[in-house]
């Protein structure tokens, strides 16, 4: 499914083309590399629970293994025709050589995190109310 090396958004990778269905990592593989969306729609599962979906493109994802050096934490499906930029580059690579990524991925994970602190806070009032 990949072509040879190729550049988007400035940052060299391997185009990669999934159809509805496909996995593209699965939680629990070793984290070698990471995913720029470039387009069609991605989701996020941890076991049966869909986590989110990822459907803008140039969205970064599958990140998170690889700065942490741990396996993949989610299992990530194609929803519909997709493809995306596969890229093999360590963190200090990212940040030395293309700073201005590294910024948009740091922001892209403190927005997730924001995202995940407010939708267990809102759970957690509403279990409150509810006793």
């Amino acid at each position: 499914m990949a072509e040879m090396k190729d550049m988007e958004f400035g940052i060299p990778g391997e185009k990669q083309y999934f159809s509805i269905g496909d996995t593209i990592v699965r939680a629990g593989d070793p984290a070698e590399g990471w995913y720029i969306l470039l387009r069609g729609k991605v989701g996020v599962f941890k076991k049966d629970f869909t986590v989110a979906e990822i459907s803008d493109r140039g969205t970064v994802f599958g990140e998170m293994g690889c700065i942490l050096n741990i396996p993949r934490t989610a299992t990530l499906t194609a929803l519909e025709p997709t493809s995306v930029l596969y890229v093999q580059m360590s963190v200090d690579d990212v940040i030395r050589d293309h700073p201005e990524f590294a910024k948009r991925i740091l922001i892209s994970l403190a927005e997730r995190i924001a995202r995940t602190t407010d939708a267990w806070w809102a759970s957690e009032q509403l279990t409150a109310h509810q006793q």
